[in-house]
């Protein structure tokens, strides 16, 4: 393996180690101060994932001024964001609700949370610009 992809995959683990445990934090305390359902919290981390990388995303094409290295963008964009979203717990979640028989929440909730992602990663896009 070439020297720059161990350098890259290091910055990406790196980035994935704050991301996961920031994510099991935030998942803890919304759970302890809100009582919120498992769902709702997963909900919220990855809209809140898809809204930073609609954020990093608009500074890091509009801020030409600022040099951004690809290691820096490997960290961000796929190591912390990538873990700090939880897609496979997503997944798990549509699952579950499959499996319970219960169809329409299913797609309810499949359709509700990509449109939400859709919109937080939009939203960060515009702060962003």
């Amino acid at each position: 393996m070439e020297v720059n992809n161990i350098k890259s995959l290091l910055f990406i683990s790196l980035g994935a180690i704050v991301g996961s445990n920031i994510r099991f934090l935030i998942y803890e305390r919304l759970g302890n101060i809100f009582f919120l359902r498992k769902e709702l919290r997963i909900l919220i981390i990855n809209n809140f994932a898809s809204f930073l990388l609609g954020l990093y995303y608009s500074i890091s094409i509009n801020q030409a001024y600022i040099n951004y290295s690809k290691n820096i963008s490997l960290l961000f964009s796929i190591g912390f964001l990538g873990s700090l979203s939880t897609f496979s717990t997503f997944v798990y979640d549509l699952f579950e609700l499959s499996f319970q028989r219960n169809f329409f929440k299913s797609v309810k909730f499949l359709i509700f949370t990509i449109s939400l992602g859709l919109f937080s990663l939009w939203l960060g896009l515009l702060i962003g610009n």
